[in-house]
């Protein structure tokens, strides 16, 4: 039985790359855990519309979805994962939804989702995919672009324990253990960070304005400090170094990154707005694309996924209307 669980890696049918799968096999090795290959198999075209009978439209479908499972496997050695590679496809649209659902069916504990290099054509940033994976996958999620981690990779906690932004006490928690979990199993090192502001402002046309009468920096910064702590203790997490850095964190966090050569930020998500949406927070959105190295979004351990376990239906009359307002 793994130590870890099982991490699923979500392989987009199209995708020429399978670096994010051989990050997600060394972790797996590393961590002890079992190791999915998952593809979502989808093409509109094979439809009652150009098949004769459902029963030939079914095999179709069925034959696309084998083809991948195939494919899996054959790439499945190059990976170098010491133990046995589950290789699964399923006709199932749009490719996040049937990724959450293949995470719901499997309990997995990790999933793993390539991003585009950053020098691709059609440009690095995060698709729309990504966005609603981690806004509505319960498990968390690593996103990476391939890049081969080094043999004791810097961790960092990125923390925000003044509960700013609509977050959970208990997340920094699981912030904290799950980052010091993979710091641990990958022989690397735990920062934890947490950034702050001497003066909380706002930015109202080209100005900024107070937005509450500012305390003396040595009390702010006390604050922040006394937070930070009282969440490693809650935590049980003995960092190798603490960061207090005052300035925003979407500038100063993949600063940091930069300057310990972070192979990975572990960052919460749990805001939401008037409308029930989930969000990563308005900061972490605005950090997310500047940042260095590989991403794992973490949420509170009693969230809920909106997405159903159940696929969408087969019958090609119905429309796919995936979650209310995403």
């Amino acid at each position: 039985m793994s130590s870890f669980g099982r991490i699923l890696v979500g392989v987009d049918p199209r995708a020429t790359s399978l670096a994010a799968a051989r990050v997600a096999a060394r972790l797996a090795d590393q961590l002890g855990a079992a190791l999915e290959l998952f593809s979502p198999v989808y093409n509109p075209h094979v439809s009652l519309a150009h098949f004769a009978t459902r029963e030939s439209m079914e095999h179709a479908r069925d034959s696309l979805c084998a083809r991948n499972v195939e494919r899996l496997l054959a790439v499945a050695p190059e990976l170098g994962f010491a133990g046995h590679i589950e290789a699964h496809a399923a006709w199932d649209h749009p490719f996040e939804e049937a990724l959450i659902r293949r995470v719901l069916e499997r309990a997995a504990n990790l999933l793993v989702v390539a991003l585009p290099p950053r020098d691709d054509p059609r440009g690095g940033a995060l698709s729309a995919a990504h966005w609603q994976l981690v806004r509505h996958c319960p498990s968390p999620v690593l996103l990476t672009r391939g890049d081969a981690w080094h043999e004791a990779p810097v961790i960092v906690a990125s923390i925000d324990p003044t509960q700013r932004h609509g977050r959970r006490e208990d997340l920094d928690v699981g912030i904290l253990r799950l980052a010091g979990r993979f710091a641990t199993g990958t022989g690397g090192t735990l920062h934890a960070f947490h950034a702050w502001q001497q003066k909380l402002r706002a930015l109202v046309g080209e100005a900024e304005h107070p937005v509450v009468p500012d305390l003396p920096d040595s009390a702010t910064e006390r604050r922040h400090r006394e937070a930070v702590y009282a969440a490693l203790a809650a935590a049980d997490a003995s960092p190798a170094r603490v960061a207090l850095v005052e300035g925003r964190p979407e500038v100063t966090l993949p600063e940091y990154c930069r300057e310990t050569a972070a192979e990975l930020v572990v960052m919460g998500a749990i805001a939401r707005n008037p409308f029930g949406r989930v969000f990563i927070g308005s900061t972490a959105e605005r950090v997310l694309e500047r940042l260095p190295c590989d991403l794992l979004v973490v949420k509170p351990e009693d969230f809920q996924t909106p997405i159903p376990r159940e696929r969408w239906p087969r019958d090609d009359g119905a429309t796919i209307l995936g979650v209310p307002g995403i």
